[in-house]
């Protein structure tokens, strides 16, 4: 349960990274400059804090699993980082982009069908 849990936690703490990498972005553009733009980005240090964050659910989630059952869970943050970017900057997702997310999501369960556990 706590291999699910981390493992969770990765994904989860990559793609607010995203989100917040995607605002840092914004704060840059509207800040020029070397210090207001990136030293003195509060979005840029949250994205950095998420991604710690990340790899240290990651470190844990690699301690109880093996890395081929763990790995293709993390394409699920090509799923769901889209889809906050959908929600909270109003992008735009096609058809064609949701059935390639719909490709990931099936290609997450093959692949977690078919390793097993050691």
């Amino acid at each position: 349960m706590r291999s699910v849990a981390s493992l969770a936690g990765m994904i989860l703490c990559m793609t607010i990274s995203q989100i917040l990498l995607k605002m840092a972005g914004q704060h840059s553009s509207a800040h020029p400059g070397a210090v207001e733009g990136f030293m003195r980005n509060p979005w840029l240090w949250a994205a950095l804090g998420a991604s710690a964050g990340g790899i240290g659910c990651w470190l844990l989630t690699l301690r109880r699993l093996p890395l081929s059952v763990a790995y293709p869970w993390t394409a699920l943050i090509y799923v769901l980082t889209p889809l906050a970017g959908a929600a909270l900057f109003a992008e735009a997702l096609t058809g064609r982009y949701a059935f390639g997310m719909a490709l990931i999501l099936a290609g997450v369960v093959l692949t977690s069908r078919s390793v097993t556990r050691s």
